[in-house]
């Protein structure tokens, strides 16, 4: 069988960045966003307006202050001429030079400028109109319903979005207003946010419940039609030349393009759920104005392998522990990663030795020595963890020192090391063995030196003649045996209480024994495996080794995955290979949908067969360069959909399928990828006009976690070695 190589190439990968008052705003309360023809931005905000040149924030004085100088308005016209308005006061800004126009009857609302050079001015009561040349904005005809937006084609090509009187079109040898009500057409709403004619000619309105596509006659569409059209309060838009059009709406930033939506919601990509402004660049970056600061999204072309360096670098400056350790880091101040510290998990062990496959594998496919450098230190690690507990094959969780967090506080499953250097966690699961086994075979086969095999035997050898001596458990530092490294067949296959686990424990000492026989070559092992398949039907146990759950129990997910690769690695014969692929197959299958890029390498590796190899790489391109735990909020999106058998698991209603790793929050593939909100409480106000205000607060931010990189790097550098992806 040839292999099969997916060349994923390159693609736009987006990075959010968030500016608030903290970084010099005078508001956070955004409510107006251009950018000129040179790609400065200019900031509307509620105590007055600013501009972003080249990441730099500059004030633009307009001589109001207080709550006079609150912008509402802002335009660029023809001339690259800045054009703003405060409140009803209308000032034209050009070359630092700033003079008061107009003030007019009521709040100016938007402005646009015809073919002909001819500016318009929407207040909310009335249309103006400057000739070409003029400052003259004289009042042209009434607006019914309280204006909120214009759009111009051509010279006087004119339609009106109002918060009451639905769309108004501008018609007739002596100009009114022909009011286009939902009640008489395809028109979603009679409040109508904003308005915009695109390129090719059709006009694209935003109501409080959604986007309708006009053709300016008696033609309209909305997602009743055309499912990909967004729903929801539409508060504003702006449209690229690449097609793109993306949209402010009362709970994020959503982009259409090449016709699929895209969700850029809270807190990731925006600060506030409630975006009022947004306006595209001609690079493709995008600001979005909201209530609680500015966000700017930009845009680069990457690779993987690009991706790969990235969190290569962000590891290794955030999240690397004493001893060579990595784990996710927590943040003492939100957001911000030069806080806080690494985090001493329940898993180092795991964990590490996940990072260490990923460097093994990186340095089985480039040959660089960093890699090799950096999974040598994460194997010294683990070895420290075989070590320091000084009960023969028995390895500790974790190691923590007197200057770290939490030494010394009493918790009874810590206990001090001979030496008195350190503390070292027991409790030991099945979670670590796998981890420990898996992490070890990978390096033992990829890049272990001599001394180093002999190392790796000797740890495998007594962990092994650990469980063995002790009816197939592991016992603690109390002489009782932990209370999930249980592999024994009276328990698995005859007690109901760890039913759950008869499949998945099966199949982990297994593939433990495989691992010891692989590496030292003693017949005991061997027998004991054999003795497993024939005498406790462990093999039989393992054609069907996950249950069908309704995806609630990812960690065992991982485990069974963890514990397949070496097994089938190393396994020859046919016949137990076959038990074992019916077994992987059926996992497989059950846990496509989740698109995991780990699932489908370790699959693709094993089997060599397709393994959804496009949809990983896709994944590994949406995982964002910031792993930050955010606060996320999808739960009201109109276009999702959920399951409630769940709840006979005891869990909550979760989606039917995950939502893409952009969109989602942030975890390790041991977390339920099913969820479509974290830590985030939602409530709404009504307004005074009848309209609703969502407002969605972050919790529990004290303590923030940041995932390391090795939720990529390890399927990336597998995949690359195996041959499954390359750049």
């Amino acid at each position: 069988m040839s292999k099969r190589t997916y060349f994923n190439g390159s693609f736009i990968q987006r990075i959010g960045k968030v500016i608030s008052v903290a970084d010099g705003l005078p508001s956070n309360d955004i409510s107006a966003l251009t950018y000129d023809k040179k790609g400065l931005l200019y900031i509307g905000t509620g105590k007055g307006l600013v501009k972003l040149n080249k990441g730099k924030l500059e004030s633009v004085d307009l001589g109001l202050r207080g709550e006079k100088s609150a912008v509402n308005m802002l335009f660029v016209d023809a001339d690259n001429a800045l054009w703003a308005a405060c409140d009803s006061v209308l000032f034209y800004i050009k070359n630092k030079s700033v003079k008061e126009v107009a003030k007019f009857s009521s709040p100016a609302v938007q402005m646009a400028q015809g073919s002909d050079g001819a500016l318009w001015l929407l207040t909310r009561d009335l249309l103006y109109k400057a000739e070409p040349g003029s400052f003259d904005f004289e009042r042209y005809i009434e607006t019914q319903g309280q204006g909120t937006s214009i759009a111009l084609k051509g010279l006087k090509d004119i339609f009106v979005g109002s918060k009451k009187s639905g769309l108004l079109g501008l018609i007739g040898k002596r100009p009114h207003f022909a009011e286009l009500f939902e009640q008489f057409t395809g028109l979603l709403s009679n409040r109508v946010n904003c308005v915009s004619f695109d390129s090719v000619g059709y006009v694209w309105v935003g109501t409080d419940k959604g986007v309708n596509v006009y053709d300016g006659k008696g033609h309209w569409l909305s997602a009743k039609e055309v499912g990909v059209l967004p729903k929801g309060d539409i508060r504003a838009m702006d449209f690229a030349d690449d097609g793109s059009r993306w949209f402010a709406t009362d709970t994020g930033l959503v982009l259409l393009k090449d016709g699929s939506l895209k969700y850029y919601g809270f807190r990731r990509w925006v600060p506030s759920v409630n975006v009022k402004a947004v306006a595209v660049a001609a690079d493709g970056t995008v600001a979005a104005g909201t209530d609680a600061g500015l966000s700017i999204i930009s845009q680069q072309i990457m690779t993987l392998n690009d991706k790969a360096d990235h969190y290569q670098k962000v590891l290794e400056k955030y999240h690397v522990r004493k001893d060579g350790f990595v784990t996710l880091r927590i943040l003492e101040t939100p957001y911000d990663m030069d806080s806080g510290y690494v985090r001493i998990s329940d898993n180092d062990g795991t964990w590490t030795a996940m990072y260490l496959v990923s460097q093994a594998y990186r340095y089985g496919t480039t040959g660089e020595k960093s890699a090799l450098a950096n999974a040598r230190q994460s194997y010294k690690a683990l070895k420290k963890l075989a070590y320091i507990t000084d009960i023969p094959g028995f390895t500790a969780r974790a190691i923590r020192y007197p200057d770290e967090v939490g030494f010394g506080n009493g918790n009874p499953e810590w206990h001090l090391d001979a030496k008195g250097e350190c503390e070292w966690k027991c409790e030991t699961s099945s979670d670590e063995m796998v981890g420990v086994f898996y992490g070890l075979s990978v390096y033992y086969d990829i890049a272990a030196d001599k001394k180093e095999k002999e190392e790796i035997k000797e740890i495998i050898r007594a962990i092994m003649d650990h469980i063995l001596e002790n009816n197939y458990k592991l016992v603690d530092f109390d002489g009782l045996p932990t209370t999930w490294a249980n592999w024994a067949p009276e328990d698995i296959n005859y007690n109901d209480h760890w039913f759950a686990e008869r499949g998945t424990n099966a199949l982990e000492l297994l593939s433990m024994l495989k691992v010891a026989h692989h590496m030292t070559g003693k017949d005991e092992y061997d027998k004991v495996y054999r003795s497993m398949i024939s005498d406790h039907r462990y093999l039989m146990n393992c054609m069907h080794y996950k249950l069908e759950d309704y995806h609630s129990c990812h960690i065992d997910d991982e485990l069974a995955m963890l514990s397949v690769a070496p097994l089938l690695k190393y396994e020859k014969d046919p016949m137990i290979r076959s038990y074992l692929l019916m077994g992987l197959e059926h996992h497989w299958q059950y846990e496509r949908i989740e698109r995991t890029p780990l699932w489908s390498t370790i699959y693709g590796s094993l089997t060599g067969k397709h393994c959804d190899i496009e949809l990983a790489a896709e994944s590994l391109e949406l995982l964002p360069l910031d792993l930050i735990h955010y606060p996320t909020y999808n739960s009201h999106r109109e276009d999702l959909e959920w399951i409630v058998a769940s709840e006979e698991f005891w869990m909550p209603p979760q989606l039917k399928e995950p939502l893409p790793y952009d969109e989602k929050p942030t975890e390790k593939y041991d977390a339920n990828p099913f969820l479509a909100d974290y830590n985030v409480k939602v409530s709404e106000h009504i307004n005074e006009d009848g309209s609703k205000t969502r407002k969605v607060e972050a919790l529990n931010l004290s303590l923030q976690n940041v995932e390391d990189g090795t939720v990529f790097l390890h399927p990336y550098w597998m995949a690359r070695y195996y041959g499954l992806l390359s750049d």
